[in-house]
């Protein structure tokens, strides 16, 4: 679902290759709605132009995931067209590898109402535009919680709501919790 503003200035994109690598993780720093622009200052300096990209929109709405085609790089800004919105569909949505560092800074469960006496680190495995895998380190987490992540990425912090809605345990021994995304700050 796309911001409904319809405007992406400030958000965070992680952007892909044709064959789903992560090329850059950076934030918008133009959106222009007509043209279905997109403007970014880092992170495409190796990708020639009219390269075909894939990207993943953190926004006030949640996340969207669109195609997109490097138009043109001038003095360090990088344009992209973006097109062919993936619209939000509950499990249908292509999960994105991001392995980003992030910090779980508030808390809410049934037993605790009480915020996070000190942010908990968490790797943040891959996304969709409906949900993401986390890896809390050193801490087991309850079903139900509902989760605000900061993700930082350079000079830009965002923050994810989620809620945790199932707990998978490899063989590793290591836990992993699957939330579903409610928006993004």
């Amino acid at each position: 679902m796309a911001d409904p503003n319809g405007h992406y200035l400030g958000a965070l994109v992680f952007i892909y290759d044709k064959n789903n690598d992560l090329v850059a993780r950076t934030a918008i720093t133009g959106h222009n709605r007509k043209e279905k622009t997109i403007t970014v200052s880092e992170g495409l300096d190796r990708i020639e132009p009219k390269t075909r990209l894939q990207l993943l929109i953190l926004h006030p709405g949640g996340a969207s995931e669109y195609k997109g085609i490097l138009k043109d790089s001038v003095q360090g800004k990088y344009d992209i067209l973006i097109y062919d919105e993936h619209l939000r569909d509950l499990r249908a949505s292509v999960r994105r590898r991001l392995d980003a560092s992030a910090v779980i800074s508030d808390m809410m469960t049934d037993s605790d109402q009480q915020a996070a006496k000190e942010p908990l680190p968490v790797i943040i495995e891959n996304m969709s535009t409906t949900g993401m895998l986390i890896l809390p380190q050193d801490t087991r987490l309850e079903i139900g919680a509902l989760l605000q992540i900061e993700l930082n990425m350079g000079n830009k912090t965002g923050v994810l709501y989620c809620e945790v809605l199932r707990e998978q345990e490899h063989p590793d021994g290591e836990r992993r919790y699957g939330c579903k995304l409610f928006f993004f700050d």
